[in-house]
């Protein structure tokens, strides 16, 4: 476990235990992502002013952690169509997710935490599969001392009330051996529930970006340890002075005593 805390502090600063993660592995599904053309000249920039950055397997290895104050690079460790709606060029007929990478491959890339997905709503194979790499992964990532950060996903039909899904997922992700867990915002009542059960650093994923800071406050009241923000943020304009302004804002808050 020592090496899992210490890889944890470089995407989560041991000060306050708070932290602002961007997601940019979304490509690995949808394609070139807006503002993420040019991948090595859109992130560098960014790198100073949030804690993590969570890559595909490609992007990771375009990158370096060069001085302390980058972010943390994280790697994305399966592929699902989940994130393919209606509207993509090639919509998909069912639900899958595949595996990507084990964890000795997540440590040679340089990175210092897997970020794996839990589908929830879909076939029960699908959910399964998702329990199963969570339990691997968390298991083989204690013995190589690289984190686990599951990212809860109740995107699939049979989710009928949301937010008693994430608090599902959640413990879900828990059970299965999860070191940081990350959900959507899953409304006021839920973030209380997830407080009070979730054992582990846990962040949420804000309804939207010009909401990130109005939801910041209660977010962090309900003893998460911070914000995860997806590919559009780089589609942003000024995306770098406002990711430092939300970055300040997650740092700066009183912590929860």
């Amino acid at each position: 476990m020592p090496g899992v805390e210490y890889r944890l502090r470089e995407f989560l600063p041991p000060a306050d235990q708070r932290t602002l993660l961007v997601d940019a592995s979304a490509g690995l599904a949808l394609g070139v992502l807006p503002g993420l053309e040019h991948f090595s000249e859109a992130v560098t920039p960014l790198r100073r002013v949030v804690d993590g950055l969570v890559c595909s397997p490609g992007q990771i290895g375009k990158l370096s952690r060069a001085t302390q104050a980058d972010a943390g690079l994280l790697v994305r460790m399966d592929w699902s169509n989940s994130l393919r709606g209606a509207s993509f060029v090639l919509p998909p007929m069912s639900t899958q997710r595949v595996p990507l990478l084990s964890a000795e491959d997540a440590l040679e890339l340089g990175s210092c935490g897997m970020v794996v997905a839990f589908l929830l709503g879909y076939e029960e194979e699908v959910e399964a599969g998702c329990l199963r790499s969570t339990v691997q992964l968390a298991l083989r990532g204690r013995e190589l001392g690289l984190p686990l950060v599951v990212e809860v996903q109740p995107g699939g039909p049979r989710v009928s009330i949301f937010g008693k899904a994430v608090e599902l997922g959640a413990s879900y992700a828990l059970e299965g051996g999860a070191d940081v867990i990350v959900v959507p915002h899953p409304g006021q009542a839920s973030l209380e529930t997830l407080g009070k059960f979730v054992s582990v650093p846990w962040l949420v994923k804000p309804t939207g970006l010009t909401a990130a800071r109005q939801e910041l406050a209660d977010v962090l009241a309900a003893g998460a340890c911070g914000l995860w923000l997806d590919h559009t943020v780089f589609a942003q304009p000024g995306a770098q002075a406002w990711l430092d302004e939300l970055h300040q804002a997650v740092h700066a808050a009183p912590v929860k005593g």
